[in-house]
């Protein structure tokens, strides 16, 4: 990325807003296929698979803070991958042995033997395999690291350079639209992946942010278009519809690139709980699918057939989720994050480099 223009002060409530409304939105895809699995009818039909569009407003937000926060540095920035490492491992392997213990010692119906058949290499370092690793959800987290190892790379050009290369990952992505990695290694899927445009767009939105943000009403509209085109996809083809990425983020992109853009613009207030809620986020998109599957389990013998199923199990299920990540933001991920910090201020101090986000 070229340096950061004149920095846009950027209220951090507004990007807990966002990180609250994407894992809102992903909760809500993944209750609707629980219901479905469980209960068999599904209240909001093909609809609710417009709630995977979190994940993309998730990578647009990554493509937005990791700018906003490191495009006017340059340079090897050995603490910047550190620090970006610290924020999505350590919670990340606490959640993949619960999902381990889960399968053992809860579900029984073959998952122990699919995890004979996952690869384990690849499940604890989240490379690129080919296969969803033992924690599902966690394919994300393969593109957002990615994403990290591509900004360093960047910083570390000459600035000149890195318009450049900019161009160069955009005509790596325009690849991966036309489907030249198809059938590839599952690393070069990743590098030419077509969710590279929505970090993309983050970044540009954090690096023309002074002249974006003056840009109330078409960021709204993109926004408003993004969401009629979404939900008449989804309302159309469902969840097959959205298994060739190219597709998925040529129907979703409008939706999160205008809505990140939107709320930064506008700058609503939320009621408190939203930040809170975006406090939460990433152990609630960690952890919402274990609660999601042992609550149905629970519920389903009881609700399955009825005319309280649906709206008991989903409220239920936004409840179980959210007690769930509160509980293990505030007991395991702010403590993990604060030991590795520690460690990582301890082998490379660097009092000039921004905090994380």
């Amino acid at each position: 990325m070229p340096a950061a223009a004149t920095p846009v002060r950027v209220q951090i409530i507004e990007l807990q807003y966002l990180r609250a409304l994407a894992v809102l939105l992903v909760i809500l895809g993944h209750t609707h296929q629980s219901e479905g699995r469980f209960f068999g009818d599904q209240l909001l039909g093909s609809f609710a698979y417009f709630g995977f569009s979190g994940v993309d407003v998730f990578f647009v937000i990554s493509g937005f803070i990791i700018h906003h926060l490191y495009g006017g540095l340059s340079g090897l920035r050995p603490r910047f991958f550190l620090a970006r490492l610290n924020r999505i491992f350590p919670l990340y392997w606490v959640y993949t042995a619960i999902a381990v213990a889960g399968y053992l010692l809860v579900f029984g119906d073959g998952s122990a033997t699919a995890l004979r058949d996952k690869d384990w290499l690849a499940s604890i370092t989240l490379f690129p395999a080919g296969s969803p690793p033992i924690l599902p959800v966690a394919w994300t987290l393969t593109h957002e690291l990615y994403f990290y190892l591509v900004y360093a790379v960047f910083l570390a050009l000459p600035a000149r350079v890195r318009p450049w290369a900019v161009l160069v990952w955009a005509g790596l992505t325009l690849g991966g639209f036309l489907g030249l990695a198809a059938g590839r290694a599952p690393w070069v899927e990743l590098a030419v992946s077509p969710f590279n445009l929505l970090f993309l767009a983050g970044a540009l939105i954090a690096q023309f942010a002074e002249r974006l943000m003056r840009r109330k009403f078409a960021a709204l509209a993109l926004a408003l278009a993004g969401i009629a085109l979404g939900l008449a996809w989804t309302a159309v083809h469902g969840l097959e519809g959205l298994r060739d990425p190219a597709i998925r983020v040529l129907v979703f992109a409008p939706f999160a690139i205008g809505t990140v853009w939107a709320v930064l613009a506008w700058r609503p207030r939320l009621p408190a709980l939203a930040a809170r809620i975006g406090d939460w986020s990433y152990a609630a998109y960690l952890g919402h699918a274990l609660a999601l599957d042992i609550l149905a389990r629970i519920l389903a013998p009881y609700l399955a057939g009825t005319v309280f199923a649906s709206p008991v199990f989903y409220t239920a299920a936004l409840l179980a989720s959210l007690v769930l990540a509160w509980l293990s933001h505030r007991l395991i991920e702010l403590p993990l994050l604060k030991l590795g910090k520690s460690a990582i201020r301890a082998l490379l101090p660097d009092r000039s480099a921004p905090s994380p986000a």
